[in-house]
């Protein structure tokens, strides 16, 4: 999905928060810490590697180079309030398809995101696919009340003409 506005979404924080191997360890405050305090990069490696989170010297050289810049902590910092933020306000209480579909109709209407065609036309066809087999059911529980014996109730369905469709004609 695409983003209106200044809206922020996942896939712009993932290359923040998943940049490096270094920016995914749960280490990653602690590693910074020292580099800050110019630990050198063998030491932090051998650190890490004491403490089961290996990292090489030279992904954490290419860290401190790339990502412990003032911009980039402060995005950093940024999008995990935002993950958090939103992680806070999902709350599954029922159906988790339902709560997706009314997420993005919300959103979809405030303008924070516009779906695709083919998003579309994949979550009508999952619909469908709930309905036909909803359908599938009230069917087989009419069968097994006529064959139990019970009362046997149809839905009358309205009958339309059908139009043919010329060579022409569309």
């Amino acid at each position: 999905m695409t983003t209106a506005g200044q809206s922020i979404t996942v896939t712009d924080l993932a290359p923040v928060l998943t940049g490096c191997h270094v920016c995914r360890s749960p280490l990653v405050d602690a590693i910074n810490k020292k580099m800050k305090d110019q630990v050198p990069d063998k030491v932090i490696s051998a650190w890490l590697k004491e403490v089961g989170h290996y990292v090489s010297r030279i992904t954490l050289g290419k860290h401190k180079r790339e990502h412990l810049t003032d911009p980039h902590e402060r995005a950093r910092i940024e999008a995990t309030k935002v993950l958090k933020k939103q992680q806070g306000t999902i709350k599954v209480t029922g159906d988790l398809a339902s709560l997706v579909r009314d997420y993005v109709h919300s959103a979809v209407q405030d303008g924070l995101m516009t779906p695709t065609l083919a998003e579309g036309l994949r979550a009508q066809e999952m619909i469908d696919r709930r309905q036909e087999k909803g359908a599938d059911r009230e069917v087989a529980l009419t069968l097994a009340s006529i064959l139990g014996g019970g009362d046997a109730r149809f839905q009358v369905l309205e009958a339309r003409e059908i139009k043919e469709v010329e060579a022409g004609d569309e």
